[in-house]
């Protein structure tokens, strides 16, 4: 069973391996330096800004996420029928549902999608990280369902991303190969978490907290922080004057 009231959490911090906590402050600092330079870029750029924005929250939000985690907040104790009790951390959940539809929108603007598109690629990942978390609290056989469910929206995710590279090809040709990159660098990344999700705790637990933590963060702080930097410098257009490829509007 999990357990997902208050609890001592001094006492849980005092459990995690050392490298565990080291992985989590890692993930707290790249994300709180990489939201002081989205922060700065944002304030920076004149007229329309709202990628930077938005890529300072979501940097900002992952930084409260791990600092809340490091700290023994946002993890909780679960008790599956075999072996022994499993870290559980939801507030990576947390983070993820309010974070990842934030990334996919700067996706989705790069290429001007439509409302509907935008609303889709969104709905679709959060239920896709919902899933994930349903499943994360749920005992053998059944979280494998709620897996195969996540694995299922994450695959329209990529058929969307798909149709929007398409789109990039015949409207933006300018940026289509930076384009390409900045879905592939996301595709990638986010790969890792499914399959943490198998062999960590919230599944089979065939690999140390050590291990899955680390491998966590360092996907977090490419999909978050690497995402927004390139999207900033290598597929946004760099003089102000020049025509946008993003919108303030989400129509």
């Amino acid at each position: 069973l999990v357990r997902m009231g208050l609890t001592d959490v001094a006492s849980i911090q005092a459990e995690y391996p050392t490298s565990t906590r080291h992985f989590l402050l890692i993930g707290f600092l790249g994300m709180f330096v990489g939201s002081i330079v989205f922060c700065y870029l944002a304030m920076k750029k004149k007229g329309n800004n709202i990628t930077q924005t938005v890529t300072f929250i979501i940097a900002s939000v992952a930084a409260g996420a791990y600092y809340s985690m490091w700290s023994g907040y946002g993890v909780t104790k679960k008790d599956e029928a075999e072996g022994p009790q499993r870290f559980i951390f939801w507030g990576r959940y947390i983070d993820w549902f309010i974070t990842t539809p934030l990334l996919l929108y700067d996706i989705a603007v790069v290429v001007d999608a439509e409302l509907g598109e935008i609303i889709m690629l969104c709905g679709v990942d959060m239920l896709m990280i919902a899933s994930g978390f349903i499943g994360a609290g749920v005992l053998h056989p059944y979280k494998w369902f709620w897996w195969t469910l996540g694995m299922f929206f994450f695959g329209l995710v990529i058929y969307m991303f798909v149709g929007f590279y398409s789109k990039c090809r015949e409207e933006k040709p300018e940026v289509a190969d930076s384009y390409k990159v900045l879905i592939a660098l996301t595709v990638v990344s986010w790969c890792v978490y499914p399959i943490m999700w198998v062999i960590g705790s919230e599944g089979l637990a065939a690999v140390s907290l050590d291990t899955e933590v680390g491998f966590i963060t360092l996907a977090d702080l490419v999909a978050k922080v690497a995402f927004g930097l390139y999207l900033s410098f290598a597929v946004l257009p760099a003089d102000d004057d020049g025509e946008a490829a993003e919108k303030t509007s989400l129509v």
